[in-house]
């Protein structure tokens, strides 16, 4: 095994032991609600921080069944600096995490699970989302009117709409997995100026669908399109065909052909 590959497997091994041991110290409790800067308080489920750059207010380590609540945390009308972290959220019938009219946000390490969205950004900027779990929802996550946010190394599995981007332009969606979703990127409503750069779309009834211009690669390379199977001549990595996104021309001019979230497909073999 080359050193890369030895490096990336452990990678995912501590990943993977470092959330089980965060989800076995997740505590039940109600819902959260806050509606101004003045209600981070330990009451609203706030574990520490000062709501400065250097030191944001911290919302960590709760398990919410939302139950008959429309949202598991909802924060509205912010601008100090706060982290959502280790957060696992199911049953709310609006959105797991609900973020309206909010600056300077991070969500990071959280369980999304079975509810109408796992996390809804509403007139939102400056939103970053990271190495989240978001599963088995209606909406995995759905922006509004919402831009420069980002959404990173995340994990999205039978939702219905994986990542939903309306009327929201200059967001980043990177190195994602996004998985058996009827839609896996649908990006409406003039939603432009957005780069999805090394994701993979796997097992998707359909991977993606915009109606503006949008980058799907860069100078490196673009996505990983696990129904796609052109050709690649020179073994570079990248597949000689652009993936085709909507029939006014928007493409993925550099597909990739493997990616490190997905199982090489082993050579075939032949039967004695």
């Amino acid at each position: 095994m080359k050193l890369g590959a030895l490096s990336l497997c452990t990678v995912v091994l501590v990943l993977s032991l470092t959330l089980l041991a965060l989800a076995a110290d997740r505590v039940d409790r109600a819902a959260i609600t806050i509606s101004s800067d003045y209600e981070f308080t330990p009451t609203n489920g706030v574990c520490s921080g000062s709501g400065t750059f250097g030191d944001p207010y911290v919302i960590a380590d709760w398990a919410i069944d939302a139950g008959d609540n429309r949202y598991g945390i909802r924060i509205h009308g912010t601008t100090r600096p706060f982290v959502i972290r280790n957060v696992e959220v199911s049953g709310a019938s609006s959105a797991g995490l609900s973020l309206s009219y909010v600056r300077n946000a991070t969500i990071e390490e959280c369980f999304l699970e079975a509810n109408a969205a796992g996390i809804a950004l509403n007139f939102c900027s400056f939103v970053r989302i990271a190495r989240c779990t978001v599963e088995t929802n209606t909406d995995g996550i759905h922006f509004f009117f919402s831009s420069e946010n980002q959404i990173l190394d995340s994990v999205f599995r039978d939702n219905d709409t994986a990542i939903w981007l309306d009327a929201s332009n200059g967001n980043e969606v990177w190195g994602n997995l996004i998985q058996r979703a009827h839609m896996g990127a649908y990006l409406n409503l003039g939603s432009t100026g957005n780069s999805l750069l090394r994701n993979a779309f796997v097992d998707n009834v359909h991977n993606a669908l915009t109606d503006e211009p949008n980058v799907w690669n860069d100078d490196v390379g673009g996505n990983y399109w696990g129904n796609f199977n052109a050709v690649d001549t020179n073994g570079d990595g990248i597949r000689d065909t652009p993936y085709p996104i909507n029939l006014d021309g928007d493409q993925d001019a550099l597909p990739l052909v493997g990616h490190p979230l997905v199982p090489a497909t082993p050579p075939a073999t032949c039967s004695p």
